[in-house]
């Protein structure tokens, strides 16, 4: 009976090839369709190894295709391969569905609805038990396509990291970071001698030590890594780029998480309300620049915070109604602001925007109050034969220094 015969080892072998290295080529074509509509080298030379593969398999199938009994499912890929039969993998009329149905004594409209017949079958499962239920419209003979490239979500970058400037630490471990202690800066210079010879010429000026010490930096690696099978490499065409490129936005997202959480351990703090209006907002900037200078020796440079804490900003509005942080900024306006991007000023405060803080906290501070290292290891990667896979992995030691333990102001109802 047709459909009894079991396939020949060998034939299978070479259709599953076959089949295989035409995926592969429909895959990279639609990759470089989603790029730019171009093939690049890397994608011209697989395809060229598929072809010259498809090419090879169907020498064999010439060969021994006829020659063995074939179930109904080898007969009809091979038929596809022949062009004995022209089949369809689904009907995009309705008409066309029904005339076969219609005319199944005819050799070729009975091929093509089997081979719908078979396709569907093989989309929802050849066990009843494993089937997917379809309500009558013929949805299981239609293979949705993949349009557009994959969508990502998740924010890349990492701003707060971005904008201290991270500097390359010499090694994974540690270092030292030297720095002036003078507690006698304002007392060291006074009037020449004292007591009797206070203003006297040739009488002793005032001496008072300071000191340089180096104070001990530890970095914290952070990384992460993933399992990957060399059939998917294999399969989709820039799936490796994708999952590299996945991972890096990962640790760009830990680091500048690990740099605010060691910002946020500043005990600065200047009360502002929830509901604080415009001119209490304005006023405690300028009062955390004061206190950044009085503790550093310098004003403040830049004011971070979450999409919230950017969203209040933006939103404020002077007693007449106006944007105080207009996005065209009006000739009095102390800063400016638009919905569009997150760059800005406020105050003349450089705005720093990360969605590691969660809330409408802000931070104002400057460089001296924080710096950011960073030791980037290489991507390292470990092929395990024994699974047809690969391990990869991505890592960086990163360490935030505070050479004012205290310097960076916290402007929110409470001190966290």
């Amino acid at each position: 009976m047709p459909g009894t015969a079991t396939v020949d080892p060998m034939v299978e072998k070479h259709l599953i090839d076959r089949e295989r290295a035409e995926s592969l080529i429909e895959s990279m074509k639609q990759v470089a369709m989603d790029r730019d509509g171009f093939l690049n080298e890397s994608e011209r030379e697989a395809i060229a190894n598929a072809k010259d593969r498809i090419a090879k398999c169907d020498e064999q199938l010439e060969i021994i295709g006829d020659n063995y009994q074939l179930t109904d499912e080898a007969r009809n890929r091979l038929a596809r391969l022949t062009r004995a039969v022209q089949p369809v993998t689904s009907y995009s009329r309705a008409g066309d569905l029904l005339y076969d149905v219609l005319h199944l004594g005819d050799v070729d409209c009975a091929a093509r609805y089997r081979q719908a017949v078979n396709r569907a079958a093989e989309h929802m499962g050849t066990e009843a038990t494993k089937t997917v239920p379809v309500a009558g419209d013929l949805g299981g003979l239609v293979v949705n396509p993949v349009v557009g490239p994959v969508i990502d979500p998740y924010p890349g970058g990492m701003p707060f990291a971005t904008a201290l400037g991270l500097t390359e630490s010499p090694n994974a471990m540690m270092f030292l970071r030297p720095r002036i202690v003078d507690p006698n800066f304002a007392t060291a210079v006074g009037p020449q001698g004292s007591g009797a010879t206070l203003g006297f010429e040739k009488a002793e000026l005032p001496s008072k030590k300071f000191d340089v010490t180096a104070e001990p930096v530890s970095l914290s690696t952070v990384g992460t890594y993933l399992n990957i099978s060399q059939q998917l490499i294999t399969l989709q065409a820039g799936s490796l780029d994708l999952i590299m490129s996945h991972q890096l936005k990962r640790l760009a997202n830990a680091i500048d998480a690990l740099l605010l959480a060691e910002m946020e351990k500043s005990t600065g703090h200047i009360v502002l309300a929830a509901d604080a209006d415009a001119a209490a907002i304005l006023a405690a900037l300028y009062q955390a620049s004061a206190t950044v200078y009085t503790t550093t020796g310098s004003l403040a440079e830049w004011v971070v915070m979450g999409p919230l804490g950017w969203a209040r900003l933006g939103s404020l509005v002077d007693l007449a109604g106006r944007p105080l942080f207009p996005t065209l900024g009006a000739a009095n306006a102390p800063g400016t602001a638009s919905a569009t991007t997150f760059t800005g000023s406020v105050a003349g405060l450089r705005v720093i925007v990360t969605p590691g803080i969660a809330d409408t906290d802000m931070w104002v501070g400057n460089g001296e109050v924080m710096e950011g290292y960073v030791y980037r290891f290489p991507v390292l990667e470990a092929v395990e034969p024994s699974v047809l896979g690969r391990q990869v992995a991505v890592a960086a030691a990163v360490a935030g220094y505070r050479p004012f333990p205290d310097g960076a102001v916290l402007l929110a109802p409470s001190g966290g």
